[in-house]
């Protein structure tokens, strides 16, 4: 199996978040990539996860992610922590999905009412303030999502 033509599989931010990726699987068990899933879980987010939803095919991961991304405002760079859920499911049809989702945003600590949908106009497109901010994401998101498939192909 190669597992490079994962390292290629982008996730974008819309405006309606984070599209689902399909990617094969490994050819490991499901109970085993289930196991393996939680040991990535607890070993790359440091700063606690929570894995529910458990089931014998799918789990969520929660946890946050410091300094997720980050936007300019008149020359001073303001940095952002998420929370995020990454549901797992492995499919039957030797492919799981990837469902992640940026359930809140902080500064400081402290909540925000701002969502990722609010980087984006009525009209889909990238927000003045927000053009640092989706890149920035993105590649958070995909250094995550990166880390995990490469953790489960082994």
């Amino acid at each position: 199996m190669d597992c490079h033509k994962f390292a290629q599989t982008k996730l974008e931010l819309t405006p309606k978040g984070f599209i689902p990726l399909e990617i094969e699987m490994p050819k490991h068990p499901v109970n085993k990539l289930i196991e393996q899933s939680k040991e990535w879980a607890y070993s790359y987010n440091e700063k606690g996860v929570d894995v529910y939803d458990v089931t014998s095919n799918s789990l969520t991961i929660e946890s946050r992610y410091e300094n997720a991304y980050y936007y300019w405002n008149l020359a001073v760079r303001y940095d952002f922590d998420i929370k995020y859920s990454l549901k797992i499911v492995f499919g039957e049809n030797q492919k799981y999905t990837l469902t992640f989702t940026v359930k809140e945003i902080y500064i400081d600590k402290v909540p925000l009412k701002t969502t990722a949908a609010n980087f984006f106009t009525s009209e889909g497109k990238v927000k003045d303030d927000f053009k640092d901010a989706k890149p920035s994401l993105e590649n958070t998101v995909n250094k995550i999502v990166k880390s995990y498939i490469n953790f489960i192909a082994q």
